[in-house]
């Protein structure tokens, strides 16, 4: 069976080798949909207590809520800036979702003391919507597969 918790933040961000209005600085209100699959426990009745996955997401979203997604290209107001976003992060939805990935996977780089990582999320998808007709999706194979 496979679970779901949405979580929803607002952030912004430039996207400057699109060639349209993405390249200027523009914020979303953003979702994220993390998916947990697995056997459902007889003694609880669960897969995972949607609590447990929001205890694990939720600090990853609060660096994210309100602030920039990836680099500015000039010094401006640099500490708007995500914490833990590598400095050179393309903030595409896609970069985006794989460094979310990295984090609740327990990356090697991206880990930090701000991120709650004690308990990893043993996620199957990803999916984050930058609009609401928008997404991209990652799933634990396609994701496995690129760290090999």
């Amino acid at each position: 069976m496979e679970l779901m918790k949405e979580f929803r933040f607002e952030a912004s961000h430039i996207l400057p080798k699109h060639p349209g209005k993405c390249s200027r600085l523009h914020g979303h209100s953003w979702v994220l949909r993390v998916y947990v699959k697995g056997e459902v426990n007889p003694e609880t009745g669960f897969v995972m207590d949607y609590g447990d996955i929001k205890k694990v997401v939720q600090p990853i979203v609060d660096l994210m809520d309100h602030h920039h997604l990836g680099t500015w290209h000039s010094i401006l107001l640099p500490f708007n800036s995500a914490w833990g976003l590598e400095a050179q992060i393309y903030p595409s939805s896609e970069n985006l979702l794989m460094w979310i990935a990295e984090v609740l996977t327990g990356p090697k780089s991206t880990a930090s003391s701000e991120v709650n990582v004690l308990m990893l999320l043993p996620w199957s998808r990803l999916e984050l919507n930058e609009t609401c007709t928008s997404a991209a999706i990652l799933t634990r194979e396609e994701y496995d597969a690129l760290q090999r």
